[in-house]
């Protein structure tokens, strides 16, 4: 739903001003959905899974510089462990869904400010 929702807005250009706002904020939330679903493929703790995870916080250390500490960051130490489990946890139930909340109320008050665009 949301990449229909997305490509919707693309194909008639409901992104340009003065809805530049409404787009950033949408970009996030579908960022945050997929961050929502990573963390909850993560959580059953199968081997599937646990790979999963040792893939996903191996990605960040590509960035030059600032990388090796961000994947430390998110696997919470050297090695993949029960702390790495719990920090997805908490994202997954907690810190995402609460950001996503957050994102969703900014994005409803900027439409109702400007506006719903009317379909061509």
């Amino acid at each position: 739903l949301v990449f229909m929702h997305m490509a919707r807005i693309t194909y008639y250009k409901i992104y340009r001003a003065p809805r530049e706002l409404h787009w950033l904020s949408g970009v996030v939330l579908l960022l945050l959905t997929l961050f929502t679903a990573l963390t909850g493929y993560l959580l059953p703790w199968t081997n599937l899974s646990y790979w999963g995870a040792s893939v996903a916080t191996e990605i960040p250390s590509a960035v030059p510089v600032v990388g090796e500490q961000i994947s430390i960051w998110a696997r919470r130490g050297p090695n993949i462990s029960g702390e790495t489990l719990g920090f997805f946890f908490a994202m997954h139930v907690w810190i995402l869904p609460a950001t996503a909340v957050l994102f969703m109320g900014m994005h409803f008050v900027m439409i109702r400010r400007t506006g719903i665009s009317k379909p061509l």
